[in-house]
């Protein structure tokens, strides 16, 4: 447990090659929809059930590891508020997430809306940038993270009071939208409060992860890759653990639970490729690519290839991530400060909180 305590999770390969997957799956569900074919039921029912649950699953991971360990979880109130990590992880979710979210979303907005033929107007220009319903899932973490510094704020150490409220939150948005309530979309807000429940079953691992380790003997993993392949090709329709449809099912959090369990464990037995790591540590610039990319070469497919095959499919993935590598490579070379503005606003305390 201390080797994990003591890293940051970015040096942590198996977190990296999580991430990785995730957002390479993320790219190929994008193309799926905007070149309009589906490669195999059974396929999308494997992936679904971790390509953006496991994101949450990460997040929960690493922010009740920092949040409720020393120096942060020693931190008396009036300090985490205004100075510590409290005020720090607000920071963070403002501008390492929305600000990103909202400049990514208006550079996109008006080549998006043109190949998709949506309305090009200044109220949907807001909408779908200071509304947050560019990209669902920066929007439903910031709206999930808010929330959990609201309940951090209560400097309580115990895991499972923060476990309980995540759950009991959850829940409520589940009954929100099962009875149809408050429909209103900013910020996807409905879905920030189911993912709170996978960010806890992120945070319950990292507290037990040497103890759930030391049970992934080589029969009970097997038993539970037996287990969840039956699950997901067995009970098709009762499974669907999908947080951005809303259409998430109670054997849908067992299933994806399982999933990103198998991926953790996975890769903690493999060795680092940096190319997965790379991806894995940018998994955000990936994602603000994740939806122009697939739409635009989708439409240019369409142009040179008549019909719709498979085999296109494939094509598209392998470029759009290639092309999305370059992207991130670039930005990360010349506009840095474009994931974080603090190191343009004032570098020397962003410094200082970055090699914290």
């Amino acid at each position: 447990m201390e080797h994990y305590i003591k890293n940051s999770g970015k040096n942590i390969y198996w977190i990296n090659a999580v991430k990785a997957i995730c957002i390479i799956f993320v790219f190929l569900n994008h193309i799926e929809y905007y070149y309009g074919i589906i490669i195999g039921k059974s396929i999308d029912g494997f992936y679904q059930t971790f390509f953006v649950n496991g994101f949450f699953f990460v997040s929960g991971y690493l922010l009740f590891k920092k949040q409720l360990t020393s120096p942060i979880i020693d931190e008396h109130k009036l300090l985490y508020i205004r100075n510590g990590g409290g005020y720090k992880l607000c920071m963070n979710i403002i501008f390492r997430i929305i600000i990103p979210s909202i400049l990514f979303a208006t550079i996109e907005f008006l080549p998006s809306s043109l190949i998709q033929g949506r309305e090009i107007s200044l109220e949907s220009a807001l909408y779908k940038t200071i509304g947050g319903r560019t990209y669902w899932f920066t929007s439903a973490l910031a709206v999930a993270e808010l929330i959990l510094l609201l309940l951090f704020c209560t400097r309580k150490r115990n895991l499972w009071f923060y476990v309980a409220s995540s759950t009991a939150i959850g829940i409520m948005g589940l009954m929100i939208v099962k009875n149809g309530l408050l429909e209103n979309g900013f910020w996807y807000w409905r879905q920030g409060l189911i993912a709170l429940i996978f960010i806890a079953i992120g945070g319950v691992y990292w507290r037990y992860e040497k103890q759930i380790d030391n049970c992934t003997k080589g029969w009970l993993v097997i038993l539970v890759m037996i287990v969840f392949m039956i699950l997901v090709l067995g009970f098709r329709g009762y499974n669907d653990s999908l947080i951005n449809s809303l259409s998430i099912q109670p054997l849908g959090f067992l299933t994806s639970t399982m999933a990103c369990l198998l991926l953790v464990w996975m890769f903690k037995k493999l060795p680092e490729w940096k190319p997965l790591s790379f991806i894995g540590k940018n998994s955000l610039g990936f994602y603000f690519l994740s939806g122009a990319l697939p739409a635009t070469l989708s439409k240019m497919m369409h142009l040179f290839v008549q019909g719709s095959f498979v085999w296109v499919v494939f094509v598209i993935w392998f470029f759009c991530v290639i092309g999305a590598f370059f992207v991130v490579m670039i930005i990360n070379k010349w506009t840095p400060w474009i994931w974080d503005m603090r190191s343009v606003i004032e570098p020397h305390r962003h410094k200082d909180n970055n090699n914290e």
